[in-house]
């Protein structure tokens, strides 16, 4: 029977795959691996998970760290229908699917990419930047899972400031009020790269700070605007309930959505900036060249 693998990575989405009873996985940190997790803890070719006559079985191959069930290190160890392990310090879940729940499962993955296609063409013909952001952001709302978020954008030479919000009001926004995490924020500004956190209780940076402690928040998605590597502005959500982690697949869906709108956002600014030189000319007096006289 194929079975649903989560890897749980520390400040990184979940790996989540649905595998196949026909064949086995490789897990490690090498590329060519069938189960790529990135974390120091992780060998290149670390175990491997193959359906056995009675169930699946999970082999170290080697490997430094070692691979752990209920604590103890083991070179080999046969699951049942759920189970949790360790590789390295990485937990990982393994769940037995039937047909009828793996075939769910391909379905939910289509029916995701299909609406994340929907709501990036929505950000390609959103009408002006004020309607783009608030629908940028109810994307990444709607993509994540999270509760709650906000939108920074700067207008050309302006220093950023909060566009969109949903479930925050501007009180809570200002200043040492905000209960959400400044520091990804930063984070994600100063990299160009996405900030994810799917469990804030086991980031190393982010459970120990009090703005995270005090607001109760759970998972954080941090995604910058970029437009030619330069940061827009960025879309932060977070939540403060538990529930599912955040997938790569979630987080491939968010950042096709982020694209889309910051190429919307480069599109409307270049037509801006060429509205405004239009103006000026027509302003000191010079036509703009006919058609017929280009092509002379």
């Amino acid at each position: 029977m194929p079975a649903r693998f989560n890897g749980f990575v520390p400040d990184h989405a979940a790996l989540t795959r649905l595998l196949e009873d026909d064949r086995s996985y490789r897990i490690g940190r090498a590329g060519d691996c069938d189960l790529v997790i990135d974390h120091a803890s992780i060998s290149r070719s670390h175990a491997e998970l193959q359906r056995g006559p009675d169930g699946w079985q999970l082999r170290d191959c080697g490997s430094k760290n070692g691979v752990r069930v209920d604590g103890e290190r083991v070179a080999t160890a046969s699951f049942g229908n759920k189970a949790w392990f360790a590789v390295g310090d990485v937990y990982c879940s393994l769940e037995t699917l039937d047909a009828a729940a793996a075939a769910r499962q391909r379905e939910n993955d289509t029916r995701r990419r299909a609406t994340s296609l929907q709501l990036s063409a929505r950000l390609a013909h959103a009408p002006a930047i004020g309607a783009l952001l608030p629908q940028a952001l109810d994307a990444v709302l709607e993509l994540s899972g999270l509760e709650r978020g906000f939108v920074l954008y700067a207008d050309v030479g302006a220093p950023l400031r909060v566009r969109a919000r949903r479930g925050l009001n501007a009180s809570e926004l200002a200043g040492a009020a905000f209960d959400g995490s400044a520091a990804a924020v930063e984070r994600a500004l100063g990299s160009r790269q996405c900030v994810v956190c799917c469990d804030t209780d086991e980031s190393p940076w982010l459970g120990l700070r009090p703005s995270v402690r005090l607001g109760g928040i759970r998972a954080i998605v941090c995604v910058p605007l970029l437009a030619e590597a330069a940061a827009l502005g960025l879309i932060y959500a977070d939540s403060r309930r538990p529930g599912p982690a955040i997938t790569e697949l979630d987080l491939e869906l968010i950042r096709n959505a982020a694209d889309q709108a910051a190429t919307a956002l480069a599109a409307h600014r270049l037509n801006d900036a060429i509205a405004g030189l239009l103006e000026q000319a027509t302003a000191a007096g010079i036509e703009a060249p006919r058609w017929d006289e280009l092509r002379a």
